[in-house]
Parts: C-alpha cells; structure tokens; sequence
C-alpha cells in the first residue's frame, strides 16, 4: 500500500510530468531568447563596423579616441601577421601579395622585384628551418640563371625571368 490515494499520485504524476515539459520549454524559450541576442549583438557590431568606415577620418570628439584605438589595434595585428610569415619562411609581394620565400628576389607570380630584408631579418631568416613549412614540390631549372624554383613557379626568384 503506497503512502498516498490513488488519485493523488496520479496528480503527482500529472504535476511532475507538467513540470518536465514546463522545464522543456523553458529551456528551448531560453536558448532562443539567447540566439536572437546573439543576433543583435552581430548586427550591432556590422553597424559599427559600417559607421566606423564611413566616420573614421571625421574629428568628432568623441569618435577620434575610439577610432584611434582601432586604428592601433590594426596595426598591431599587421605587424603580427608579418611576424607570423617570417617565422614560417615567408614574406609577400609587395605588388600581387603572393607568399614567397625569404630569399626570393623576385615574385614568382608577377615578376616584380621584391624589397630586401634588413640584415637582422637576413640572420634571422637564416635559422628558420624552412623544410617544415613548404610542400615538397618538384624544382625547376631557370633557364637564364640556373637557380631552383619550384613546379608552381612562373617567374625565377632570382633573376625574374619568366619561367615555362
């Protein structure tokens, strides 16, 4: 014999079983009343993205600070990412921004003549291992200057000269 009626656990049940799908539904209103903040925080941020673009060279006041922190922020990220490339072996044209060598001279993409590094880059550049950071691909003769370039080459590195 149980502690209660009957009728009573079937009421118990019945609140029990309410509950479970109240909490069901309270955690499904929750999480979508979460994803649509989620939204607006994104659209607030593409609005400010927008409004930035189009004021960021205003002097008002109030937004010279703020634009000024943002400014900074990119390039310090810039200087980061050229950081990242050196320490892979890598740096980018100038002209087509095509990842090349350390060592290259010229683009192997668009044939321009790629700026020098500084000789602290140049020792630097010199204890990278770059085995670990390229493909291996099958290497190409110049035919004007003999050095290597690899299969996907277009231009030597070396001498710029177009390769077939």
């Amino acid at each position: 014999m149980g502690l209660f009626s009957k009728d009573t656990e079937k009421k118990l049940e019945k609140q029990r079983n309410s509950k479970n799908k109240n909490n069901g539904d309270i955690e499904k209103l929750e999480e979508k009343i979460l994803q649509e903040q989620q939204e607006i925080e994104e659209i607030y941020n593409q609005i400010g993205k927008v409004y930035y673009e189009w004021h960021r060279s205003d002097n008002d006041d109030r937004l010279v600070p703020l634009c000024n922190v943002v400014k900074e922020s990119n390039r310090i990220i810039a200087l980061c990412e050229k950081q990242i490339l050196f320490l892979q072996g890598i740096k980018l044209c100038e002209n087509c921004n095509a990842q090349l060598s350390l060592d290259s001279l010229f683009c192997n993409k668009c044939g321009v003549k790629v700026n020098d590094l500084n000789d602290s880059s140049n020792e630097a550049r010199q204890n990278i291992d770059n085995s670990n950071n390229t493909m291996e691909m099958a290497i190409i003769k110049c035919r004007e200057c003999g050095s290597d370039n690899t299969e996907d080459t277009i231009f030597c590195t070396n001498c710029g000269a177009k390769i077939s």
